[in-house]
């Protein structure tokens, strides 16, 4: 694969945890996630340590009232061979999440999320 190729692939995911967001299916969120990923961050109430399972039952398959005006962004992706990084930026109404991403390359080729840290913030 090309270096181009390689940022398509990786891309996948990201772009199928974007759209686990738009539709709040919990089904679309876990296909972008391997199965022991974790969701990490430090919040207003402290250390938050999320499994998948925990993370995805907070989709209801619902999306969000205010839908068309939330904003995510894929910002950058870093390949080195199996491995990768991204940053994703999300805003949702007065709240811009931070996203960063590790990627792990599958034997299939096939990349997926395998660890989620995040930082939100009020932006106005």
């Amino acid at each position: 694969m090309t270096p181009n190729d390689e940022i398509t692939a990786v891309r996948k995911p990201l772009d199928q945890y974007i759209k686990g967001h738009q539709t709040r299916k919990s089904d679309v969120m876990r296909a972008a996630f391997l199965p022991t990923a974790r969701i990490e961050a430090i919040a207003a109430n402290g250390f938050s340590s999320l499994d998948i399972d925990t993370f995805c039952g907070f989709f209801d398959g619902i999306p969000a009232t205010d839908e068309t005006k939330r904003i995510r962004t894929v910002d950058s992706i870093d390949v080195y061979q199996s491995v990768a990084m991204a940053r994703v930026t999300l805003i949702h109404g007065i709240t811009k999440f931070t996203d960063m991403f590790v990627l792990l390359k599958q034997a299939t080729g096939e990349w997926k999320i395998a660890n989620k840290a995040y930082h939100s913030e009020t932006i106005g």
